[in-house]
């Protein structure tokens, strides 16, 4: 599995290819809470990737700080071909 981001909040990272990807869209980045582009996970998921949440636990509790976003290695280049797409649709381009 390739992790090509983890939207942690306020210390996202992301594989360079898929940042821009996203940047080049125009969508907000920070429409949720410091996750950079958090609220498009469903849009990841429809183009390959499997979202992970990121928990901080403590005993009985749990503290969600992000996500991760990952996809396996033989589908990479089938994600990144209909991220574009799917991202698209938003967008109404």
């Amino acid at each position: 599995m390739a992790r090509i981001a983890s939207i942690l909040i306020d210390e996202p990272r992301f594989d360079e290819r898929f940042r821009q990807i996203l940047d080049g869209t125009g969508l907000e980045p920070q429409e949720f809470e410091g996750l950079d582009y958090y609220s498009y996970l469903p849009f990841f998921v429809i183009a390959g990737a499997t979202i992970t949440p990121q928990l901080h636990i403590h005993g009985d509790h749990s503290h969600f700080q992000g996500a991760h976003v990952d996809v396996p290695d033989e589908e990479l280049e089938m994600f990144y071909d209909a991220l574009p797409q799917v991202l698209a649709m938003i967008t109404g381009d």
